[in-house]
């Protein structure tokens, strides 16, 4: 009886993930190329590298976790994770703006979906300031939601003080579920 309640409370969050085969989140985002991930297990994600492809070994915090932030409004169906914030809207606009952190401007695809794309000029504790200088990029990433509201792909680039890109991942969902925004 007890090793039953060992297996039925494990979590994809039990084990540092040294190669992108060891992520077992229900919820998984893989950049195969990179061994990028972000992985979703009830209201908690895991992001980062797996420990076999990390380039630099100076990357103090290849892999960190934290709570999924329900950022929902009335205007806005959102999720955040960290500094991501992922919106579209509740009404039947064809596009919109969020400026709750990260600005992102969101339109609606042909297929009936949404697009978002999202900037970032200054990083703080809490995440992403609303402020927002486009001569100044930190963090910049777009992703995509389909009819059902769930987020079936992020590109994330993340750039330096003089402007100049320095990583861009481009996760995709690779799991039977993902985030839903609804």
């Amino acid at each position: 009886m007890a090793m039953i309640l060992a297996v039925a409370g494990a979590s994809c969050f039990d084990d540092t993930v040294h190669s992108i085969s060891d992520l077992t989140c229900p919820i998984r985002y893989i950049d195969e190329r990179q061994g990028y991930f972000i992985g979703i297990e009830k209201n908690n994600a895991l992001i980062g590298t797996a420990i076999r492809d990390i380039k630099s070994p100076s990357s103090d915090m290849p892999q960190a976790d934290g709570p999924v932030e329900n950022c929902s409004s009335r205007a806005f169906k959102c999720r955040s994770i960290g500094g991501l914030v992922f919106a579209i809207p509740t009404g039947a606009e064809h596009s919109a703006q969020y400026s709750g952190g990260p600005h992102i401007v969101i339109r609606r695809l042909a297929n009936g979906g949404w697009h978002g794309s999202a900037t970032c000029s200054m990083v703080t504790r809490t995440g992403c300031a609303s402020h927002v200088d486009a001569k100044k990029l930190v963090e910049a990433y777009q992703y995509d939601v389909d009819q059902a509201g769930v987020v079936t792909s992020v590109k994330i680039q993340h750039w330096n003080d003089e402007g100049r890109l320095l990583k861009a991942y481009d996760l995709v969902l690779v799991s039977e579920i993902g985030l839903k925004l609804n």
